[in-house]
């Protein structure tokens, strides 16, 4: 690279430097262990009365806005000014296909006078399969990034998952019945990418959980990811903090009491070639003895959260059903809320519930009535997702500017949108949509990260998302750059390569294609950053290509520099 053979190892090492001020979130020291005083939890509600009372209607954009006024004025926060088109389209377009606007696009729609431009790309983005590929990338990562099960990641089997999640939104499946399918789910999942099916993700959900305590971490997983409630907490005591009883969370886990899994060998090669997710017919759950774990445990039998008591002795799949179907019922607030609270804060950049999965009856949650207003829409629509989205995208609170609080982790109550990260499919993408295909061949001697047994067909893409990812339940501001991650993008020769100003490079082209510096300065831009330079920006790029005396060298630095830019991977 250009920019890095100028100013050598001592340069670079400043530079190394100065990216972790750049691109990493300021640190607020380690944490204090919290001291809980337990709560007083027998008038608790589990699930609100109103909430079982009430009678469900949609929601408009509008009136979420208005919601959110009459908060902002009670809490006297001015909101911020809504984004400029540049600013609206590539935000959108990133949140919903992980991609970044074509410069075509870009002029396209700032030149449109339509008032209604934002609604009619925000349709056409939801109908996009890109949007369905992109969304099941979500959530294969929330739910295999807290795997126990060390063969899902080694092995690849996730990637069935990923593709099945991509069906289902393609198809419009409602969030009740992706949810009762990934709970009820049996079969078996072959190893490795090249052999990913579909049909066989719902079973990956069970399976990311494997051995003594699989059962434990299924429950706990099953609360986690559809109610948003980490009652994992009340394992070996009651919840500190919440109304959660260690019953209960046993209670919960004896639904998964026979749930069993097994290796699954090739016939011919006697090799293992998957694992198969089964029922047994016959266990029970045992809440371990605290005081003395050698002796037998209480034997516990399932029931719900709310108390209701399920018949003891069936089967697997019937208790599954029943939990499923418990679940996804529209009495139960929080199958709803959780979904609203994480697509809200994907969209927006901070939740109603921080993190995501935190969520409870005693947890403290902002602007509680304008969760609940969304969820009962939710509730309304059978769990439409995309008709959440279309909600969501249209209301002034999305379509704000970007605001930073006094302090890395302030709550900015919805009056602008909070900065986050690119998660990293959506950061290679915009690689991808800057510079142009970043191929590379497979090398049979390469390293397996973690172990992999597989080796990728595009190995640096591989490597580069291992690198970059990271939980997407991590609340916005707690997710930070690193070294490693700042010199990949600084000094990979791949991208390296893709950014030079010769042979046919996306920068050669437009080198080629204009002589006037200002227009190549600005189609780099829109390429890169989707928008156009600001004065400034274009008159420091101007008098640094005149410095350099060498057209190419330049616009190859100021590439890289936009590469490496917070604005490039932040989503703003």
């Amino acid at each position: 690279m250009v920019f890095a053979r100028r100013f050598g190892a001592l340069g670079m090492t400043v530079l190394v430097a100065a990216a972790l001020i750049f691109f990493c979130v300021p640190s607020r020291g380690e944490d204090k262990k919290p001291t809980y005083s337990r709560p007083d939890t027998e008038k608790v509600e589990i699930i609100p009365k109103a909430w079982k009372q009430g009678r469900s209607r949609s929601v408009t954009s509008a009136e979420i806005d208005e919601l959110l006024s009459k908060a902002h004025q009670g809490d006297q926060v001015q909101p911020a000014p809504k984004t400029t088109d540049e600013q609206f389209l590539r935000r959108v377009t990133l949140d919903l296909t992980g991609k970044l606007p074509t410069p075509t696009e870009i002029s396209q729609f700032v030149n449109d006078s339509d008032p209604q431009k934002r609604s009619k790309v925000i349709d056409r983005l939801l109908d996009s399969d890109a949007f369905a590929t992109h969304w099941a990338r979500y959530w294969s990562d929330v739910i295999v990034s807290r795997a126990t099960n060390d063969l899902v990641k080694r092995t690849g089997i996730s990637r069935s998952l990923e593709l099945w999640f991509a069906q289902q939104l393609r198809e419009n499946r409602t969030w009740s019945e992706i949810a009762r399918s990934l709970i009820t789910a049996n079969g078996e999942v072959k190893f490795g990418p090249p052999n990913a099916d579909a049909s066989q993700g719902p079973a990956v959900f069970l399976l990311c959980h494997q051995g003594a305590e699989a059962a434990v971490e299924r429950a706990a997983e099953t609360s986690r990811v559809f109610l948003g409630i980490q009652i994992q907490c009340a394992q070996c005591h009651d919840h500190p903090s919440d109304i959660w009883k260690r019953e209960q969370f046993h209670e919960l886990t004896a639904f998964y009491a026979r749930v069993g899994d097994r290796l699954v060998r090739n016939s011919e090669t006697n090799r293992f070639e998957g694992i198969a997710l089964v029922s047994r017919p016959f266990g029970e759950h045992l809440m371990p003895n605290l005081e003395n774990p050698r002796q037998r445990g209480t034997l516990t039998h399932p029931k719900f959260l709310t108390g209701e008591s399920y018949l003891r002795g069936r089967s697997d799949q019937d208790r599954r059903e029943a939990l499923a179907q418990w679940i996804t019922s529209k009495d139960n607030y929080w199958f709803s809320a959780a979904f609203v609270n994480r697509v809200w804060a994907e969209l927006l950049g901070q939740g109603f519930y921080q993190p995501v999965d935190a969520m409870g009856p005693l947890q403290a949650a902002t602007y509680p009535d304008v969760l609940y207003r969304l969820a009962d829409s939710f509730r309304a629509s059978d769990y439409d997702i995309r008709q959440l989205y279309r909600v969501i995208l249209n209301t002034e609170a999305y379509q704000r500017q970007i605001r930073l609080g006094d302090s890395p982790d302030e709550h900015l109550r919805f009056a602008a949108a909070y900065p986050s990260r690119l998660n990293a499919h959506a950061l290679w993408n915009s690689l991808e949509c800057a510079l142009g295909p970043i191929g590379a061949p497979p090398f049979p001697n390469a390293p397996r990260p973690g172990g992999a047994r597989f080796l990728p067909r595009n190995f640096l893409e591989f490597q580069f998302k291992d690198l970059f990812g990271f939980d997407p339940s991590t609340k916005s501001d707690e997710v930070e750059g690193s070294v490693p991650q700042a010199l990949m993008l600084m000094n990979n020769l791949a991208l390296n390569n893709q950014i030079r100003a010769v042979g046919d490079t996306t920068l050669a082209r437009i080198l080629r294609s204009t002589r006037d510096d200002r227009e190549a300065i600005e189609a780099v831009y829109l390429r890169v950053l989707a928008r156009k330079p600001t004065a400034s920006e274009l008159q420091t790029c101007r008098e640094y290509i005149a410095q350099v005396g060498n057209r190419g060298e330049a616009f190859e630095d100021i590439l890289w520099a936009l590469i490496n830019s917070t604005e490039f991977q932040s989503r703003r």
